[in-house]
């Protein structure tokens, strides 16, 4: 009998690390709602208005309630052709799993409070909003 309970029990471990693997090993991005803002400040050589920048944008994806994943770059090296536009000085990416959260995301205090503190650093804003469609 308890041979029978050890052998189930190994079974399913075996299935749910099964599950886990294949979810983890997922190319896809998670959420639903992929948010993708490029910013360009007003003086991106001024090195005090880049640091305000950072701290302020790096202190929202440290308290945003929200969003799933996150990213923030800056323009890639990459080579240079007619389709890309690297003239931007920071992207910000946030996923969300629903448009509810990301509507909710945009009244958050730790969202307003970054505007209130970085606002005046940009020159630009886009925003790109694009909801997940099945790779399978």
């Amino acid at each position: 009998m308890k041979f029978k309970y050890l052998y189930l029990l190994l079974i399913l471990t075996f299935m749910s690390s099964c599950n886990n693997t294949q979810e983890k090993n997922s190319k896809e991005i998670k959420g639903k709602i992929v948010h993708s803002v490029y910013f360009w400040l007003n003086d991106p050589q001024n090195q005090d208005d880049v640091k305000t920048f950072e701290i302020a944008i790096k202190k929202l994806m440290k308290n945003t309630q929200f969003a799933n994943q996150m990213h923030l770059g800056k323009p890639a090296a990459t080579e240079k052709r007619e389709v890309i536009d690297n003239s931007y000085n920071y992207c910000l990416i946030f996923t969300f799993d629903t448009y509810k959260d990301q509507r909710i995301y945009q009244d958050e205090p730790a969202h307003l409070i970054f505007i209130g503190e970085a606002k005046h650093l940009w020159k630009k804003v886009l925003v790109f909003d694009s909801l997940q469609e099945p790779i399978q």
